[in-house]
Protein backbone atom coordinates (compact mmCIF):
# COMPACT_ATOMS: atom_id res chain seq x y z
CA UNK A 1 0.00 0.00 0.00
CA UNK A 2 1.17 3.47 -0.82
CA UNK A 3 1.47 5.99 1.98
CA UNK A 4 0.39 9.61 1.69
CA UNK A 5 3.30 11.91 0.76
CA UNK A 6 3.69 15.58 1.64
CA UNK A 7 5.87 16.00 -1.47
CA UNK A 8 3.02 14.84 -3.69
CA UNK A 9 0.71 17.27 -1.92
CA UNK A 10 3.15 20.12 -2.73
CA UNK A 11 3.11 19.16 -6.40
CA UNK A 12 -0.69 18.99 -6.37
CA UNK A 13 -0.80 22.67 -5.35
CA UNK A 14 1.03 23.49 -8.57
CA UNK A 15 3.74 26.05 -9.47
CA UNK A 16 3.67 29.81 -10.04
CA UNK A 17 4.53 30.15 -13.72
CA UNK A 18 5.65 33.64 -14.83
CA UNK A 19 6.59 34.48 -18.44
CA UNK A 20 10.37 34.68 -18.67
CA UNK A 21 9.99 37.72 -20.96
CA UNK A 22 9.01 39.73 -17.87
CA UNK A 23 12.50 39.25 -16.44
CA UNK A 24 14.18 40.02 -19.78
CA UNK A 25 12.25 43.26 -20.37
CA UNK A 26 11.95 44.30 -16.72
CA UNK A 27 14.12 47.41 -17.24
CA UNK A 28 12.12 48.64 -20.22
CA UNK A 29 8.87 47.99 -18.36
CA UNK A 30 10.30 49.78 -15.27
CA UNK A 31 9.59 46.77 -13.06
CA UNK A 32 11.27 46.12 -9.71
CA UNK A 33 11.77 42.72 -8.10
CA UNK A 34 8.82 43.47 -5.82
CA UNK A 35 6.68 44.19 -8.89
CA UNK A 36 7.71 40.86 -10.41
CA UNK A 37 6.84 39.11 -7.16
CA UNK A 38 3.36 40.66 -7.19
CA UNK A 39 2.89 39.63 -10.84
CA UNK A 40 3.94 36.08 -9.92
CA UNK A 41 1.21 36.00 -7.28
CA UNK A 42 -1.36 37.33 -9.76
CA UNK A 43 -0.34 34.72 -12.38
CA UNK A 44 -0.54 31.94 -9.82
CA UNK A 45 -4.01 33.04 -8.69
CA UNK A 46 -5.09 33.31 -12.33
CA UNK A 47 -3.94 29.75 -13.02
CA UNK A 48 -5.77 28.40 -9.98
CA UNK A 49 -9.07 30.23 -10.35
CA UNK A 50 -10.61 30.38 -13.82
CA UNK A 51 -10.64 28.65 -17.18
CA UNK A 52 -9.03 30.42 -20.13
CA UNK A 53 -12.19 31.81 -21.70
CA UNK A 54 -12.87 33.97 -18.63
CA UNK A 55 -11.02 37.22 -18.20
CA UNK A 56 -10.12 39.19 -15.15
CA UNK A 57 -9.20 38.16 -11.63
CA UNK A 58 -10.64 39.44 -8.38
CA UNK A 59 -8.21 40.96 -5.88
CA UNK A 60 -9.74 38.80 -3.15
CA UNK A 61 -8.69 35.66 -5.04
CA UNK A 62 -5.08 36.86 -5.18
CA UNK A 63 -5.01 37.59 -1.45
CA UNK A 64 -6.57 34.18 -0.77
CA UNK A 65 -3.78 32.22 -2.49
CA UNK A 66 -1.09 34.40 -0.83
CA UNK A 67 -2.03 35.27 2.76
CA UNK A 68 1.36 36.96 3.15
CA UNK A 69 0.07 40.04 1.28
CA UNK A 70 -1.72 42.66 3.36
CA UNK A 71 -4.62 44.58 1.90
CA UNK A 72 -2.93 48.00 2.12
CA UNK A 73 0.35 46.85 0.61
CA UNK A 74 -1.33 44.91 -2.18
CA UNK A 75 -3.45 47.97 -2.98
CA UNK A 76 -0.30 50.09 -3.34
CA UNK A 77 1.38 47.43 -5.47
CA UNK A 78 -1.40 47.06 -8.01
CA UNK A 79 -1.91 50.85 -8.16
CA UNK A 80 1.74 51.21 -9.19
CA UNK A 81 1.41 48.49 -11.83
CA UNK A 82 -1.70 50.18 -13.20
CA UNK A 83 0.15 53.50 -13.51
CA UNK A 84 2.94 51.72 -15.40
CA UNK A 85 0.36 50.32 -17.82
CA UNK A 86 1.17 46.73 -16.81
CA UNK A 87 -2.32 45.80 -15.60
CA UNK A 88 -5.77 47.35 -15.67
CA UNK A 89 -8.24 47.41 -12.79
CA UNK A 90 -12.01 47.48 -13.26
CA UNK A 91 -15.04 47.46 -10.94
CA UNK A 92 -13.42 50.17 -8.81
CA UNK A 93 -16.79 51.19 -7.44
CA UNK A 94 -17.04 47.86 -5.63
CA UNK A 95 -15.27 46.74 -2.49
CA UNK A 96 -11.53 46.12 -2.74
CA UNK A 97 -11.86 42.30 -2.76
CA UNK A 98 -14.36 42.48 -5.65
CA UNK A 99 -12.23 44.63 -7.96
CA UNK A 100 -10.92 42.88 -11.07
CA UNK A 101 -7.33 42.76 -12.31
CA UNK A 102 -6.65 42.26 -16.03
CA UNK A 103 -3.29 41.11 -17.44
CA UNK A 104 -4.02 42.00 -21.07
CA UNK A 105 -1.96 45.28 -20.98
CA UNK A 106 1.12 43.34 -19.87
CA UNK A 107 0.74 40.78 -22.62
CA UNK A 108 0.28 43.49 -25.25
CA UNK A 109 3.49 45.21 -24.10
CA UNK A 110 5.43 41.95 -24.12
CA UNK A 111 4.08 41.08 -27.58
CA UNK A 112 5.15 44.48 -28.89
CA UNK A 113 8.67 44.16 -27.43
CA UNK A 114 9.16 40.61 -28.71
CA UNK A 115 7.95 41.53 -32.21
CA UNK A 116 10.27 44.54 -32.19
CA UNK A 117 13.34 42.46 -31.39
CA UNK A 118 12.41 39.49 -33.61
CA UNK A 119 11.43 40.80 -37.03
CA UNK A 120 10.96 37.24 -38.31
CA UNK A 121 7.74 37.03 -36.32
CA UNK A 122 4.78 38.24 -38.27
CA UNK A 123 1.36 38.83 -36.84
CA UNK A 124 -0.71 40.71 -39.41
CA UNK A 125 -3.18 42.02 -36.87
CA UNK A 126 -0.42 43.18 -34.56
CA UNK A 127 1.54 44.79 -37.41
CA UNK A 128 -1.49 46.75 -38.54
CA UNK A 129 -2.08 48.07 -35.03
CA UNK A 130 1.62 48.73 -34.54
CA UNK A 131 1.95 50.60 -37.87
CA UNK A 132 -1.15 52.66 -37.12
CA UNK A 133 0.25 53.49 -33.70
CA UNK A 134 3.64 54.47 -35.17
CA UNK A 135 1.91 56.67 -37.75
CA UNK A 136 -0.06 58.44 -35.04
CA UNK A 137 3.07 58.96 -32.97
CA UNK A 138 4.95 60.31 -36.00
CA UNK A 139 2.16 62.72 -36.91
CA UNK A 140 1.94 63.89 -33.32
CA UNK A 141 5.70 64.48 -33.25
CA UNK A 142 5.58 66.46 -36.48
CA UNK A 143 2.81 68.65 -35.08
CA UNK A 144 4.84 69.28 -31.93
CA UNK A 145 7.92 70.25 -33.96
CA UNK A 146 5.88 72.61 -36.11
CA UNK A 147 4.47 74.25 -33.00
CA UNK A 148 7.96 74.61 -31.55
CA UNK A 149 9.28 76.16 -34.77
CA UNK A 150 6.38 78.59 -34.87
CA UNK A 151 7.00 79.54 -31.24
CA UNK A 152 10.72 80.08 -31.89
CA UNK A 153 9.88 82.17 -34.91
CA UNK A 154 7.54 84.36 -32.88
CA UNK A 155 10.18 84.76 -30.16
CA UNK A 156 12.75 85.80 -32.76
CA UNK A 157 10.47 88.32 -34.42
CA UNK A 158 8.91 89.41 -31.11
CA UNK A 159 5.99 91.20 -32.73
CA UNK A 160 2.40 91.79 -31.74
CA UNK A 161 0.44 91.33 -34.95
CA UNK A 162 -2.58 93.24 -33.67
CA UNK A 163 -1.29 96.59 -34.96
CA UNK A 164 -1.48 97.68 -38.57
CA UNK A 165 2.30 97.93 -39.10
CA UNK A 166 2.91 94.48 -37.75
CA UNK A 167 0.15 93.02 -39.89
CA UNK A 168 2.11 94.35 -42.86
CA UNK A 169 5.23 92.75 -41.42
CA UNK A 170 3.49 89.38 -41.11
CA UNK A 171 2.14 89.65 -44.63
CA UNK A 172 5.58 90.20 -46.13
CA UNK A 173 7.24 87.70 -43.78
CA UNK A 174 4.82 84.97 -44.84
CA UNK A 175 5.55 85.78 -48.49
CA UNK A 176 9.31 85.49 -47.91
CA UNK A 177 8.93 82.19 -46.04
CA UNK A 178 6.73 80.78 -48.80
CA UNK A 179 9.10 81.84 -51.58
CA UNK A 180 12.29 80.68 -49.86
CA UNK A 181 10.80 77.57 -48.33
CA UNK A 182 12.32 78.41 -44.94
CA UNK A 183 11.55 80.49 -41.89
CA UNK A 184 13.06 83.96 -42.04
CA UNK A 185 16.57 84.44 -40.70
CA UNK A 186 17.33 87.07 -38.07
CA UNK A 187 19.14 89.17 -40.70
CA UNK A 188 16.16 89.09 -43.04
CA UNK A 189 13.83 89.97 -40.15
CA UNK A 190 15.99 92.97 -39.22
CA UNK A 191 16.13 94.24 -42.79
CA UNK A 192 12.38 93.76 -43.24
CA UNK A 193 11.77 96.10 -40.30
CA UNK A 194 13.97 98.70 -42.00
CA UNK A 195 12.11 98.41 -45.30
CA UNK A 196 8.76 98.96 -43.63
CA UNK A 197 9.65 101.42 -40.86
CA UNK A 198 12.65 103.45 -42.05
CA UNK A 199 12.09 103.37 -45.81
CA UNK A 200 8.27 103.53 -45.45
CA UNK A 201 7.57 100.99 -48.18
CA UNK A 202 4.01 99.75 -48.55
CA UNK A 203 3.74 95.96 -48.29
CA UNK A 204 2.36 95.76 -51.84
CA UNK A 205 5.31 97.58 -53.42
CA UNK A 206 7.74 95.69 -51.21
CA UNK A 207 6.25 92.41 -52.43
CA UNK A 208 6.93 93.54 -56.00
CA UNK A 209 10.56 94.28 -55.11
CA UNK A 210 11.01 90.93 -53.43
CA UNK A 211 9.33 89.06 -56.26
CA UNK A 212 11.72 90.59 -58.80
CA UNK A 213 14.70 89.85 -56.52
CA UNK A 214 13.69 86.22 -56.02
CA UNK A 215 13.16 85.80 -59.78
CA UNK A 216 16.85 86.67 -60.16
CA UNK A 217 17.92 84.37 -57.28
CA UNK A 218 18.78 87.35 -55.10
CA UNK A 219 18.08 86.10 -51.56
CA UNK A 220 20.80 87.81 -49.53
CA UNK A 221 19.18 90.42 -47.22
CA UNK A 222 22.15 92.71 -47.71
CA UNK A 223 21.78 92.72 -51.50
CA UNK A 224 18.03 93.26 -51.25
CA UNK A 225 18.57 96.15 -48.83
CA UNK A 226 20.95 97.83 -51.27
CA UNK A 227 18.31 97.59 -53.96
CA UNK A 228 15.59 98.89 -51.63
CA UNK A 229 17.84 101.76 -50.54
CA UNK A 230 18.55 102.77 -54.14
CA UNK A 231 14.87 102.71 -55.05
CA UNK A 232 14.06 104.83 -52.00
CA UNK A 233 16.92 107.23 -52.65
CA UNK A 234 15.87 107.88 -56.24
CA UNK A 235 12.12 107.93 -55.49
CA UNK A 236 11.25 104.96 -57.67
CA UNK A 237 7.72 104.08 -56.58
CA UNK A 238 5.99 102.63 -59.66
CA UNK A 239 6.07 99.19 -61.22
CA UNK A 240 7.31 100.67 -64.51
CA UNK A 241 10.19 102.41 -62.75
CA UNK A 242 10.95 99.22 -60.83
CA UNK A 243 11.18 97.17 -64.03
CA UNK A 244 13.40 99.81 -65.65
CA UNK A 245 15.72 99.87 -62.64
CA UNK A 246 16.12 96.08 -62.58
CA UNK A 247 16.67 95.97 -66.34
CA UNK A 248 19.29 98.74 -66.48
CA UNK A 249 21.19 98.17 -63.25
CA UNK A 250 20.50 94.82 -61.62
CA UNK A 251 20.40 92.57 -64.70
CA UNK A 252 23.52 94.13 -66.19
CA UNK A 253 25.54 93.39 -63.03
CA UNK A 254 24.33 89.89 -62.17
CA UNK A 255 27.04 88.22 -64.26
CA UNK A 256 29.80 90.06 -62.40
CA UNK A 257 28.14 89.52 -58.97
CA UNK A 258 27.99 93.28 -58.40
CA UNK A 259 24.41 94.06 -57.52
CA UNK A 260 23.66 97.73 -58.20
CA UNK A 261 27.29 98.74 -57.86
CA UNK A 262 26.52 102.17 -59.37
CA UNK A 263 24.23 103.06 -56.49
CA UNK A 264 25.53 103.10 -52.93
CA UNK A 265 24.48 106.39 -51.28
CA UNK A 266 25.26 105.29 -47.71
CA UNK A 267 28.84 104.31 -48.48
CA UNK A 268 29.29 107.44 -50.57
CA UNK A 269 27.96 109.62 -47.72
CA UNK A 270 30.31 107.95 -45.27
CA UNK A 271 33.24 108.51 -47.65
CA UNK A 272 32.38 112.17 -48.19
CA UNK A 273 32.04 112.74 -44.45
CA UNK A 274 35.32 111.05 -43.44
CA UNK A 275 37.39 111.83 -46.53
CA UNK A 276 37.95 108.13 -47.21
CA UNK A 277 37.65 106.99 -50.81
CA UNK A 278 34.91 104.35 -50.72
CA UNK A 279 34.92 103.51 -54.43
CA UNK A 280 37.01 100.35 -53.95
CA UNK A 281 35.01 97.15 -53.52
CA UNK A 282 37.19 96.02 -50.60
CA UNK A 283 36.35 99.16 -48.63
CA UNK A 284 32.68 98.78 -49.43
CA UNK A 285 32.89 95.22 -48.13
CA UNK A 286 34.16 96.54 -44.79
CA UNK A 287 31.30 99.03 -44.66
CA UNK A 288 28.80 96.25 -45.45
CA UNK A 289 30.27 94.18 -42.63
CA UNK A 290 29.45 96.96 -40.17
CA UNK A 291 25.96 97.45 -41.55
CA UNK A 292 24.75 93.93 -42.25
CA UNK A 293 26.99 91.45 -40.46
CA UNK A 294 27.35 93.46 -37.25
CA UNK A 295 23.91 95.07 -37.61
CA UNK A 296 24.85 98.73 -37.01
CA UNK A 297 22.64 101.48 -38.38
CA UNK A 298 24.05 104.02 -40.82
CA UNK A 299 23.90 106.71 -38.12
CA UNK A 300 26.06 104.58 -35.80
CA UNK A 301 28.64 104.08 -38.54
CA UNK A 302 28.65 107.84 -39.14
CA UNK A 303 29.13 108.42 -35.40
CA UNK A 304 32.15 106.13 -35.41
CA UNK A 305 33.46 108.06 -38.44
CA UNK A 306 32.98 111.31 -36.53
CA UNK A 307 35.06 109.97 -33.63
CA UNK A 308 37.78 108.91 -36.05
CA UNK A 309 37.89 112.35 -37.66
CA UNK A 310 38.13 114.19 -34.33
CA UNK A 311 40.63 111.81 -32.77
CA UNK A 312 43.16 111.22 -35.55
CA UNK A 313 44.86 113.23 -38.26
CA UNK A 314 45.18 110.43 -40.79
CA UNK A 315 42.45 108.01 -39.77
CA UNK A 316 41.21 105.06 -41.74
CA UNK A 317 38.74 102.21 -41.77
CA UNK A 318 40.80 100.29 -39.19
CA UNK A 319 40.14 102.96 -36.58
CA UNK A 320 36.39 103.00 -37.30
CA UNK A 321 36.40 99.21 -37.20
CA UNK A 322 37.96 99.22 -33.70
CA UNK A 323 35.37 101.70 -32.40
CA UNK A 324 32.46 99.69 -33.78
CA UNK A 325 33.96 96.42 -32.51
CA UNK A 326 34.07 97.99 -29.03
CA UNK A 327 30.41 99.01 -29.29
CA UNK A 328 29.46 95.59 -30.61
CA UNK A 329 31.11 93.90 -27.62
CA UNK A 330 29.20 96.21 -25.24
CA UNK A 331 25.94 95.86 -27.22
CA UNK A 332 25.75 99.61 -27.87
CA UNK A 333 23.35 100.12 -30.79
CA UNK A 334 22.02 103.68 -30.47
CA UNK A 335 23.82 106.99 -30.95
CA UNK A 336 22.53 108.14 -27.56
CA UNK A 337 23.99 105.04 -25.91
CA UNK A 338 27.34 105.64 -27.61
CA UNK A 339 27.43 109.27 -26.44
CA UNK A 340 26.54 108.23 -22.90
CA UNK A 341 29.29 105.61 -22.91
CA UNK A 342 31.84 108.21 -24.03
CA UNK A 343 30.86 110.63 -21.25
CA UNK A 344 30.95 107.89 -18.60
CA UNK A 345 34.37 106.82 -19.79
CA UNK A 346 35.55 110.44 -19.69
CA UNK A 347 34.31 111.02 -16.13
CA UNK A 348 35.83 107.76 -14.95
CA UNK A 349 39.25 108.69 -16.35
CA UNK A 350 39.06 112.22 -14.93
CA UNK A 351 38.76 110.75 -11.44
CA UNK A 352 41.61 108.36 -12.17
CA UNK A 353 43.82 111.19 -13.54
CA UNK A 354 43.13 113.36 -10.51
CA UNK A 355 44.60 110.68 -8.22
CA UNK A 356 47.69 110.06 -10.39
CA UNK A 357 50.77 111.88 -9.00
CA UNK A 358 53.07 111.54 -12.02
CA UNK A 359 50.50 112.51 -14.61
CA UNK A 360 52.02 115.40 -16.61
CA UNK A 361 49.50 116.15 -19.33
CA UNK A 362 46.69 118.51 -18.23
CA UNK A 363 43.24 116.94 -18.36
CA UNK A 364 41.70 120.09 -19.84
CA UNK A 365 43.62 119.68 -23.10
CA UNK A 366 42.15 116.24 -23.80
CA UNK A 367 39.09 115.73 -25.93
CA UNK A 368 36.30 113.26 -25.31
CA UNK A 369 37.58 111.05 -28.05
CA UNK A 370 41.15 111.00 -26.75
CA UNK A 371 39.82 109.53 -23.54
CA UNK A 372 37.42 107.17 -25.24
CA UNK A 373 39.91 105.41 -27.54
CA UNK A 374 42.56 103.16 -26.02
CA UNK A 375 46.22 104.35 -26.40
CA UNK A 376 47.16 101.04 -28.05
CA UNK A 377 44.96 101.89 -31.04
CA UNK A 378 46.54 105.34 -31.30
CA UNK A 379 50.05 103.82 -31.41
CA UNK A 380 48.95 101.43 -34.14
CA UNK A 381 47.62 104.28 -36.31
CA UNK A 382 50.70 106.44 -35.84
CA UNK A 383 53.03 103.80 -37.29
Amino acid sequence: MHHYSASLEIIRWGNADVPGAIFWYANELDLSMEDIGVLSTIFYAFQKSKPLYQIGLKTGQVMQVCPLISKNKFSRNISRLEKLGIISITEKNKSFNDREIHLEPLMEKLTSLVARDHYQLSDSNFMVVENASNSEILNSRIEQLEMQLEEERRKTINFDFSTGTNKNYKKVADFISKKTGNLMSIKMSTELKRWLEEMKYTPEFLLCILEMCFERNIYNPRDISKIAKDLNEYSINTVEGLELYFKNYVDTNLNSNKITSQFDPEAIEFGNFTGIDMSAEARKAVYYKWRYDWGFSHSMVMKAGEIMCQRTKNGGLEYVDSVLANWKAKNIRQVEEAQKEILEFKNKNKKSDFNTVNYKKPVSTMSDYEIFVAPVIDDANSK
